[in-house]
């Protein structure tokens, strides 16, 4: 199974998303992808911060029909599980001279926490945190 990013989230929104990422997803069994409350935060603050208008309300909308409609009840919080993972993975990517920002250590260790896999463009991102990763942008 397997936690899908903010960016591939953000690529599959896009009126014309990259053909590779469209092509990984049609591949994808979609009861095995999740996404986490952490990108649905990142993802309704950037559209919070769009001028108001009739561009930010279709965003808005077209976001909340895509979540609704591709991942239903597999939206994944970040737990207490998920928080004594978070301890371990920023400490020790802070410890290697890699500190992660808080909402990629969130994803990382709410994926940490279920055994999950991560698919995301940022690879370096991730890295040294003992989770597999997909890119489904190459």
């Amino acid at each position: 199974m397997m936690i899908v990013d903010t960016n591939v989230i953000s690529e599959a929104m896009r009126p014309q998303p990259l053909a590779s990422v469209l092509k990984w997803l049609n591949t994808q069994d979609g009861n095995w992808l999740f996404v986490t409350t952490v990108t649905l935060a990142e993802i309704g603050y950037g559209l919070r911060i769009l001028p108001e208008g009739q561009r930010r309300w279709q965003l808005q909308s077209r976001f909340e029909q895509f979540i609704a409609q591709a991942f239903e009840e597999r939206v994944l919080d970040f737990t207490a599980s998920a928080a004594r993972a978070y301890a371990e993975i920023m400490g020790h990517r802070k410890e290697v001279g890699h500190p992660m920002s808080l909402p990629d250590g969130q994803i990382a260790s709410i994926a940490h926490a279920h055994g999950f896999a991560i698919a995301t463009r940022n690879i370096k991102d991730f890295e040294d945190c003992g989770l597999e990763l997909i890119n489904p942008f190459e």
